[in-house]
């Protein structure tokens, strides 16, 4: 009887594990395929208002999300849930998947309107947008991706990657070690292949001596 409970147990385990085996993108078109079929279902009329349109979108969508996160580590393990990108992300899939039904939904006024509208979203004043903090710089690391190592005034460790060239780049030396830096930021998500999924990491867009 013991052999059978653990055998079930083992079973349950498994079948968990595989629940959560889908990688971000997997959910992605999950979800992109609910949301075509629902937009199918529901009817959306051309003439219905830009507003009705959206509030549909937006309850396809996170019907799908609900059905879905738990499918993937890097849903599932989110602290909270940012729709919007979500649904950036999701749009792009359901462009390949059903785009005559998208098209006949939105007028091309609209869909130039929502072009528009990602466009001042995405591309935005950089400065603005970033995000940035004084630091110490510790240390630089020339690896596959480069990057700095920095530490606050409570002494907690930053860690800033490299990715492209940026404002006050020429700062980076040895001789600036130990020097106090306003340095100014975007958050990116990269695959961490240690922890299996998606980590948000600091990549520096520019460095100011102070």
């Amino acid at each position: 009887m013991k052999k059978i409970t653990f055998t079930l147990i083992a079973i349950l385990g498994l079948n968990l594990i595989n629940a959560q085996n889908k990688s971000k993108e997997e959910v992605l078109e999950l979800m992109a395929e609910d949301t075509c079929e629902c937009i199918a279902e529901k009817k959306i009329s051309p003439k219905d208002s830009m507003e009705d349109k959206q509030m549909a979108l937006g309850l396809c969508l996170i019907s799908s999300y609900n059905e879905h996160k738990s499918k993937s580590r890097y849903f599932s393990k989110q602290k909270s849930t940012n729709f919007e990108k979500i649904g950036e992300e999701v749009g792009m899939v359901m462009a390949t998947i059903c785009v005559d039904d998208f098209m006949s939904i939105f007028s091309t006024e609209e869909l130039i309107d929502i072009v528009d509208d990602d466009d001042e979203m995405s591309f935005g004043d950089t400065e603005e947008s970033d995000l940035s903090i004084e630091v110490e710089l510790v240390s630089m690391n020339n690896d596959a991706i480069s990057y700095i190592q920095t530490k606050d005034d409570f002494n907690k460790s930053h860690i800033f990657l490299i990715t492209q060239e940026f404002e006050g780049y020429e700062l980076l030396k040895k001789a600036s070690f130990g020097k106090a830096f306003r340095v100014s930021f975007k958050e990116a998500e990269f695959f961490d292949l240690s922890e299996k999924q998606y980590i948000v990491k600091k990549v520096i867009t520019k460095i100011e001596e102070l």
